[in-house]
Formats: structure tokens, C-alpha cells, sequence
């Protein structure tokens, strides 16, 4: 195994390279929904509350989709790294890849077409309910092409091609503009729908974004012999797919449900204790991207090692990711500890708001370094299918100890003094920290099973 410097620098350049379009797709994605906000907001109060409230509801299916339909990634990744790109094995997960997300689309549309019409159940009035229910009737259209444009985009990053996911997000933005602004205020001919139009908008943009996704595809030999020789569905490939899937995607549901119900327990705190909360998850989640595109990049490069059967490239691949993730942690904690009065003066000029948000700044810069750390270990986990482990920590560590800690810190008395939002922001970092050791025991220990001597000449 080499660690030497060449070594190092050629892992870094690699990694650097996958991580910088990634990073941008990420921010284009993240941009549609701020959007969507601003324009619905632009239109009516009620409409935006609306569109908001039914985000929240479609949200969570999707990302379930997603994180059933990303097993692609580490299965074209290790058949890449194991010179199988041309095999009838690539042409199978490709297709089953689109199959499964077409056949998880059906369930999603459905139940969220029954949910639009019972909104009321989330405490909607009827008026929210209304825009909010004709929102999630609208944009169900773009949930096929949305989980198909996750098999396609995980099939190139199996290749570790991911340029065209930068590209496709930044041409849905540039669509997603005008339809909002068609769609909610009826301009160029189109009917006047406000928040309903940014349903329609989505739905439109999901699919302006799979499009060149698909013509870019089509232009890569191995995968343009895949598109053309569809195969149809097949039950042992799709099982063995959604078996990594499965977890993965549970994880993903814990993960959101966990965060919700923490945010949920500071509501009946005040607006202002909601308010400095929002300010910190919100910056949290600008942050959380670098964590994210690092670990996406790591399932890249450990699944084409491991493919491989490269030892040494599996460890470098491994601790240079996590080596990043770190330095970039003292880079962006840094930043938010120097500038946490400015940066919670852009979310709020509330002086109470902004004197609680920079004491939550002051906690979330240490949470930035265990969160980067669990982020980018479950990249790396995926590279090895080793999703179950995932599903594992986040249902204990979040559901045993996060929220049950958040709520003895931050609403009751039984080991300190209420603490309020500070004591959910503690068990934040409490839960992410127990969650990050684990992650890495379990790299460790899938390091010494997996590229032992023994084992490095045989398949991964």
C-alpha cells in the first residue's frame, strides 16, 4: 500500500475534481427550491405557507425514492473498477436501476395524490389546504422523471462522470424560473395558478432536467449499449438493488423525521426560540453541502477500488475524503464562529433572534465537524453496500439518543435546567458524534474483512 506523497496529491486532484461539479449540481438543486419560495411569497403569503407546507409532505417520499434508487452508483462503480464496463452485468443494473425507479414512482404519485385531498389531517385550513393539495397533484408529474434522472445520474457517477448532473441542474434552474413566473402569475399565455403553478413548474423542470441527462448518456458507449438494449424488469437483479436500496433509504427517512420532530419541539418555545433555531438549521444546511459532495465523491472512488480489488487505492480514497472533510470543517467552523453576528443578521434584524442565533452558531461550529465526519463515512459505506449498517446507527443514534436527549436538555429539568433550543443543538452534536464513531469502527472494521492479504486478489 503506497501513501506516499505523489500518492496523496493524485487522490486529492481526483477527488477535488469530482467534488467541485457536484458541489455546483448542489447548489443549482437547492436554488429551485429558494425559487419556488421567493416567488410563491412574491404572489401571496398563503400561497407560499402552502407550497411550503407541501414540500414538506412530498419531500420525504422522494428522498425516499432516491435513496433506494443511488444503489446504482457503487454497483456501476465496482464493475467499472473491476474492468466489466462493457459486460451484459452493466446493461442489467442500468435497466433494472430505471426500472426500479419507475416502479417506486407509482406508490409515491399515489399516495401523495390521496394526501392532497386530505391536507386538513397536517392542520391546514381549508384555503392552505386547497393550494397546497393542488401543488402536490401538480408536481407528482415530475416524480417519474426526477427518480429516473437518479438512476441515469448514478449510473454516470459509477463512471465518475458527474459534469452532466452540473449541467442538467443548472438548465433546470434556467427552466424552473420562467415557468414559476408563467405558471404563478400568468404570463406568457399560461393560466394564472399561483402557488399551484410552482407545482406545475417542478413537475415541468424534473423533466427538462432528465432530458439532457439522457442525451449525454446516450453518448457514453457503455451506456447509450444499455438505453438502447433496455431489458425488461427482472426480479433477482431489482431485489438484489433494492435490498441495497432498502436500508439506505430508511436511513435517509430517519435521518428527516429526526431533524423534524427536534425542530418541532422548540414551536411551543416562542418565535423567538423558533426563529434563532431556524437560523442555525438553516445556515446548517448551506454548510452541509461541502460534507455531502465529498461523500458522493468517496462512494465514487472506494466503489471503483474496491471493484478493482485495490487495497491501497480503497485507503487512500478513504482518508483522503475524510481528510478533506475535516479541513474543510476548520475552514467553514472558522468562518461561522468569526462572522456568526453577520451571519445571523442576514436572517433576522430581531435583536433577541439574533442573540440566541449566534450562541446556536457558536454549538453548530462544532457540529460541523461530527457532521462532516458521519456524512462522508456513509459515502463510503455505500461504496461497500454496506447500507444496513447505515440504517443501524441513524435509527439508534437518532432515534435513542438524539431526540431523547433533545428533549430532556431542551424541555425538562431532569439532568440541567431547561436549556431550550441550546440543549436540542447539544444532543444534535451528541447524536452526530456517536453516529461518526461508529461509522469509521465500522470502515475499520470493513477495511480489515474486505483487504486483508488474503482476500485483495479475490472480487470485492
Amino acid at each position: 500500500m503506497k501513501f506516499t506523497r505523489p500518492y496523496l496529491y493524485s487522490e486529492i486532484v481526483e477527488q477535488t475534481r469530482l467534488v467541485l461539479p457536484v458541489l455546483l449540481a448542489q447548489l443549482a438543486q437547492m436554488s429551485l427550491g429558494v425559487v419556488d419560495t421567493i416567488m410563491t411569497g412574491r404572489y401571496s403569503a398563503e400561497d407560499m405557507a402552502a407550497v411550503a407546507l407541501a414540500w414538506a409532505v412530498w419531500i420525504p417520499g422522494l428522498l425516499f425514492g432516491v435513496g433506494m434508487v443511488i444503489a446504482v452508483t457503487p454497483a456501476v462503480g465496482h464493475l467499472r473498477g473491476a474492468g466489466r464496463a462493457s459486460s451484459e452485468e452493466l446493461r442489467q443494473v442500468v435497466s433494472q436501476g430505471i426500472w426500479l425507479a419507475l416502479l417506486l414512482s407509482l406508490p409515491l404519485s399515489a399516495s401523495m395524490y390521496f394526501l392532497s385531498f386530505h391536507l386538513d389531517l397536517f392542520g391546514l385550513d381549508d384555503v392552505l389546504a386547497g393550494i397546497g393539495g393542488g401543488y402536490l397533484r401538480a408536481i407528482i408529474w415530475g416524480g417519474p422523471a426526477a427518480l429516473i434522472y437518479t438512476a441515469i445520474r448514478s449510473a454516470l457517477e459509477g463512471f465518475a462522470r458527474v459534469r452532466p448532473a452540473m449541467f442538467a441542474s443548472f438548465v433546470a434552474l434556467a427552466v424552473n424560473i420562467p415557468c414559476n413566473y408563467a405558471f404563478i402569475f400568468g404570463r406568457f399565455g399560461a393560466p394564472e395558478l399561483g402557488g399551484v403553478g410552482a407545482g406545475v413548474a417542478s413537475a415541468v423542470t424534473c423533466w427538462s432536467m432528465l432530458v439532457p441527462l439522457v442525451c449525454y448518456a446516450l453518448a457514453e458507449p457503455h451506456l447509450r449499449a444499455a438505453l438502447l438494449r433496455f431489458e425488461p424488469p427482472r426480479i433477482r437483479p431489482l431485489y438484489r438493488l433494492a435490498s441495497v436500496g432498502l436500508p439506505n433509504a430508511l436511513a435517509t427517512v430517519n435521518e428527516v423525521a429526526a431533524f423534524s420532530v427536534v425542530t418541532l419541539m422548540v414551536a411551543p418555545l416562542g418565535s423567538i426560540q423558533v426563529a434563532g433555531h431556524q437560523v442555525a438549521l438553516n445556515f446548517s444546511s448551506l454548510i452541509f453541502i461541502l460534507p455531502l459532495s465529498i461523500g458522493m465523491a468517496a462512494t465514487i472512488r472506494v466503489s471503483n477500488a474496491l471493484g478493482g480489488s485495490d487495497a491501497g487505492m480503497v485507503r487512500r480514497a478513504t482518508r483522503t475524503a475524510l481528510g478533506l472533510g475535516l479541513g474543510l470543517s476548520f475552514a467553514t467552523a472558522f468562518v461561522t464562529v468569526v462572522f456568526r453576528y453577520p451571519i445571523a443578521g442576514i436572517y433576522n434584524s430581531n435583536t433577541e433572534v439574533i442573540r440566541l442565533a449566534t450562541v446556536l452558531l457558536l454549538i453548530d461550529a462544532s457540529y460541523q465537524f461530527t457532521d462532516s465526519l458521519q456524512c462522508i463515512s456513509v459515502g463510503i459505506l455505500r461504496a461497500y453496500n454496506d447500507t444496513r449498517a447505515i440504517f443501524t446507527v441513524t435509527f439508534i443514534c437518532f432515534w435513542f439518543i438524539t431526540v431523547p436527549l433533545a428533549w430532556i436538555l431542551g424541555r425538562t429539568s431532569l439532568l440541567l435546567p431547561a436549556m431550550g433550543p441550546k440543549g436540542l443543538w447539544i444532543a444534535l452534536v451528541v447524536g452526530l458524534s456517536l453516529a461518526a464513531c461508529c461509522y469509521l469502527f465500522r470502515i475499520r472494521s470493513l477495511e480489515r474483512r474486505h483487504l486483508s492479504p488474503d482476500r485483495q486478489s479475490s472480487a470485492l
